[in-house]
């Protein structure tokens, strides 16, 4: 009987510490939208301003933005105040045209009417894009 009651205990304590792991790493990430339209139209709809981020796979400077700046929790927060809109180059020939990407990575931020305010400049540190994201949200939240 003991035996059967530590057991059961145990596995609460598994599944609860591995679903409340589970919730932690979705906080951590920032909720892509991987069309562009779809995007713009939930901005304006939402009232959100976008981040468009251009990347590829085979980009080293995007691997390590992702690893480095997307996966750090204070940015996945920031995240939430904007419609995050992920475009692949290498899919999507016509918005790469569109924003005259010439490099990548490359990040513009847009309010929700989908007009480009501004560029992302800044060093490629977790604070340095938390600080422009919120002002990009404060600024064109509607």
């Amino acid at each position: 009987m003991m035996r059967r009651w530590v057991a059961a205990v145990w596995v609460l304590l598994v599944v609860t510490g591995c679903y409340a792991g589970a919730d932690d790493i979705a906080a951590n990430k920032i909720l892509w939208v991987p069309d562009l339209n779809e995007g713009l139209r939930l901005a304006k709809e939402n009232g959100k301003p976008v981040l468009l981020y251009f990347t590829a796979d085979w980009c080293a400077p995007c691997v390590e933005l992702k690893k480095h700046v997307f996966s750090d929790r204070k940015v996945a927060e920031a995240s939430r105040r904007l419609v995050n809109i992920y475009i692949d180059v290498d899919r999507n020939h016509d918005a790469v045209a569109d924003y005259k990407v010439r490099g990548i990575p490359a990040i513009f931020f847009l309010n929700p009417g989908g007009e480009i305010v501004a560029r992302y400049l800044g060093d490629r540190t977790p604070a340095s894009f938390v600080k422009q994201m919120n002002a990009v949200a404060t600024q064109h939240s509607r």
